[in-house]
């Protein structure tokens, strides 16, 4: 499970860290508008879920989401909205 998680590049997960959403509740009217996050360099439609993902269970990695809006980190399970499609052109660098 772990060397799943560490094979996204440019993941943003940073458990103290507020340079992708910060640790504040959100402020926005409705509450959590819409989610996103960064997987592979590229910002994801994020999804609340009744449970986590495989990726996005704090007990692998520390995977976050945050409010589109105003950047608050997304506290409760949530899930990479699997009907946006992940673009894919890092795969095919050579770096």
């Amino acid at each position: 499970m772990r060397k799943l998680y560490t094979t996204f590049r440019n993941t943003h997960h940073a458990p103290e860290d507020d340079t992708f959403a910060t640790a504040t509740p959100c402020t926005c009217t409705p509450h959590w508008p819409s989610l996103e996050t960064a997987a592979n360099g590229y910002l994801v439609r994020a999804l609340p879920s009744s449970h986590n993902s495989i990726l996005t269970n704090p007990e692998v990695g520390t995977f976050v989401a945050r409010c589109t809006a105003c950047s608050a980190r997304f506290p409760e399970p949530w899930v990479i909205d699997t009907g946006d499609q992940m673009p894919y052109a890092w795969a095919r660098g050579t770096d």
